[in-house]
């Protein structure tokens, strides 16, 4: 069984974008708790040890412990993490409870696992969705959920509903959309586009107006 996370939390009385901001500066992130009846809870977390813990999860969702000044612990899901545009560092942060035995729906990301044989043929890996939303139970969670594209070849794409999932999880995301596909290359695809409209782009041989002139020709002469 994979070890329960723990999140250290103090309750956080003071409240505003001018406070939140001061909190920052001293190295401590502001966050909100949702409970269960609805209500919630202002904290304040530790900025270097939420940092330290995020970077050994491959995502931001994750089903934690979360220790309220030592005085309250909730199972609660880190929903969402706001980090600065520019600077990246962490500026607020989420938390929902959960209950155990209620299903919940979260967004996982894809971890893309192997070389597509297409990538050995010249072609050019394009990845394109990354997350997956889910239905879960609280303690079956992933982090993330693998996606093999080692057959993969030019033109093959994998989709949603190739990917095959424990029978605890459902996928929520259109089972259509896909991950990711191999292109052929940029060059090849650029000669068929002029080649495309050259052919496009040539005028039409119009052989009335071609008759017309042969005969005009033989009057004349």
């Amino acid at each position: 069984m994979a070890e329960t996370t723990v999140i250290k939390a103090e309750l956080r009385d003071v409240k505003g974008s001018a406070a939140a901001r001061r909190l920052r500066r001293a190295g401590i992130i502001p966050a909100v708790v949702c409970v269960k009846d609805g209500d919630s809870i202002s904290i304040q977390l530790n900025q270097h040890d939420f940092n330290m813990m995020l970077t050994h999860h491959q995502g931001d969702s994750m089903i934690a412990d979360l220790d309220i000044s030592g005085k309250k612990t909730l199972k609660v899901l880190l929903s969402e993490v706001q980090r600065d545009s520019v600077t990246g560092q962490t500026e607020h942060a989420d938390f929902l409870e959960v209950a155990m035995d209620q299903k919940m729906h979260v967004k996982v990301p894809i971890e893309l696992v192997g070389e597509p044989t297409g990538i050995q043929q010249g072609g050019v890996l394009e990845h394109g969705l990354r997350e997956l939303e889910i239905e879960v139970l609280p303690g079956d969670m992933v982090e993330s959920i693998e996606a093999d594209i080692s057959e993969l070849n030019i033109g093959d794409s994998l989709l949603v509903s190739d990917i095959p999932i424990r029978d605890t999880l459902t996928i929520l995301t259109d089972a259509e959309l896909s991950i990711a596909s191999v292109a052929q290359p940029r060059a090849e695809e650029e000669e068929e586009e002029e080649e495309t409209e050259a052919a496009e782009g040539a005028e039409p041989e119009v052989i009335g107006e071609e008759k017309a002139e042969e005969e005009g020709g033989k009057e004349n002469g």
